[in-house]
Order: structure tokens, then C-alpha cells, then sequence
């Protein structure tokens, strides 16, 4: 029987590299006179302890905040590390859903933070009445500050190709010894990528295997508590199906066929059916444990 081998393309057609640049007023200030007065009370050393003001309600930056943690979340959901420490990996098969998803929360958090700086005045009056004594006006942004202190951008640079390497300057032996690092720190980041990849599937899965296999339809007995999972269960899984393909970057053949069981064999049925129904909990719970055994073989 012919058999059709898949040719690994380079990882800069495959890829971009991300970073997300995120800047925020954390609203925290120590207090050096304070901190200096409640260790000397106590006869404690000057490191003992520090007192760190909030200098606006916490629940006035609460929806920057959530926005700023959706942001992280958006970046490491649909990408994989880099050696750069910041810079990931984002598959060209997600560009489209993380640029989408960026530009809303990029609009929502600016919008918030235009708020906040147009109530900013009113939110500093506020917290001088509650800090009473602490207040220093000093610790404040002017208004006129403000805005410029909260910003949410991406930036997107090519993933380096030892192929496309060039130079003019350097001599021929320096060309190639830059172009071997190149290559060798792709396949590293390649064998990398596919451990984190394994890594997900095994918490993902894994997470559905225990909970399927702790749960019980009938009432708990006396003094004992009651397993119990929510619809996220399924969908976890669901959306983890959906992205996997993406990550294979290598076109790994039995990753493929992982990705290809987690669908056919732990998205197909409904939470509500998995609580409900022993004989479709089992087998549910039998693939996840059989696709965890496989999984961990990618793991090295």
C-alpha cells in the first residue's frame, strides 16, 4: 500500500513570533516613613516588613486588570515558548483568531483606561479621604500623566531561518557557524514546542480521566464528599482539539493521530451525558486513559 510522507517545511512558514507589551500603574506605593514607624514599634529590624499603600479603591482598576489577564491568557493559549523569554511562537493556522481577539481586548482596555483617566480626578479625591493621614499627593500621576501610563499592544517579528541568512561583512566559515546555531536552535525550539504540547494534553486529559473516573451518579455515602465536574470539563477538551492541530509544526504522525482520538473519542459526548450515563462516563474515561499512556511517549 503507498504511503504519503508529509515534508516538514521550515518553522518560518509555519510561524511568526509574538510578544505582547503590556504596561499598567499598579496603584501600589511603599510607604518608606510608615514602614520605618511600624518596624521601630515593634522593635523590628528595618527589613522586617513593608507597608505598600493602595493609592485608588482596587475595584476602580478591576476591568483593566481582567483585561490585561485576558491578554496573557490570549497570548499562551495560542501560542508556544521561544527562547526569547517574551517572544512565543504563533502558528500561521491562529494568526487570524489572535489578531481578532487581540484587537477586541485591545478596544475594551482602552476604552477602560480612557474612562479611568477621565475619572481619575475624582477616584484620587476618594482615596484622600480614606487614607487619611497616609495620603501623600506625591505618589500620584499627574492627570495630564495618566493615560499614557496604561498601555496593551502585540508586536510580530519573522522566526529566523538559517536558509534565508546573508552577509556581506562576515567571512564564509562566520556565515555558516551562524547558520548551523540557526538551525540547531530551531530544532530546539521544535522539540520544545511538541513537550509542551504533550504537557497540555496530558493536564487537559489527564484532568478528564480523574474526573470522570472519581465521579458517581448516585448520592454520595454518608460523611464522604461527592465528586462532581462542571460542562467545562468537555469543553476544555473540546477547545484544546481544536488548537492541537495547529501546534503540530513538525506534521508528527502519531501526534496527529492523538489529536485525531481526543476528537473522535472524548468530544463526543455531552457533560450533562457523562454525569448522567455510567456505561458512556466509562468508555470516555477509558479513551482519556489510553490516549494518556500513548501521549507520554511524546514526552521523550
Amino acid at each position: 500500500m503507498h504511503t504519503t510522507t508529509k515534508i516538514a517545511s521550515p518553522l518560518s512558514r509555519k510561524a511568526t513570533l509574538v510578544s505582547v507589551q503590556i504596561s499598567q500603574w499598579t496603584a501600589r506605593k511603599l510607604d518608606k516613613r510608615v514602614t520605618d514607624e511600624v518596624n521601630q514599634s515593634h522593635g523590628a529590624s528595618k527589613d522586617a516588613g513593608r507597608y505598600n499603600k493602595l493609592l485608588i479603591e482596587a475595584q476602580r482598576l478591576a476591568k483593566i486588570n481582567s483585561l490585561v489577564s485576558q491578554a496573557r491568557n490570549l497570548h499562551y493559549r495560542l501560542t508556544k515558548p521561544w527562547c526569547d523569554e517574551g517572544l512565543r511562537i504563533l502558528p500561521n493556522q491562529l494568526h487570524q483568531q489572535f489578531a481578532e481577539e487581540f484587537r477586541k481586548l485591545k478596544r475594551e482596555f482602552n476604552q477602560a483606561a480612557d474612562e479611568f483617566a477621565h475619572d481619575y480626578p475624582t477616584f484620587v479625591a476618594e482615596r484622600k479621604r480614606a487614607l487619611n493621614g497616609l495620603f501623600n499627593e506625591e505618589d500620584y500621576p499627574s492627570a495630564s500623566e495618566i493615560r499614557g501610563k496604561f498601555q496593551l499592544d502585540t508586536k510580530t517579528f519573522p522566526v529566523p531561518d538559517a536558509g534565508d541568512f546573508r552577509s556581506d561583512v562576515l567571512d564564509e566559515d562566520m556565515v555558516e557557524d551562524i547558520k548551523r546555531e540557526l538551525n540547531e536552535t530551531s530544532d530546539r525550539v521544535l522539540a520544545d514546542a511538541r513537550k509542551d504540547t504533550a504537557r497540555q494534553i496530558v493536564e487537559v486529559v489527564g484532568h478528564m480521566a480523574e474526573k470522570l473516573g472519581t465521579y458517581k451518579t448516585k448520592t454520595a455515602e454518608p460523611g464522604k464528599k461527592m465528586s462532581y465536574f462542571t460542562d467545562s470539563l468537555v469543553g476544555n477538551v473540546r477547545e484544546l482539539a481544536e488548537l492541537l492541530p495547529a501546534f503540530n509544526l513538525t506534521n508528527d504522525p502519531a501526534l496527529d493521530d492523538i489529536i485525531e482520538r481526543i476528537q473522535r473519542e472524548l468530544c463526543v459526548e455531552e457533560a450533562e451525558t457523562l454525569r448522567e450515563n455510567d456505561q458512556a462516563r466509562a468508555v470516555v474515561q477509558k479513551s482519556a486513559d489510553d490516549i494518556l499512556k500513548d501521549v507520554s511517549a511524546l514526552l521523550g
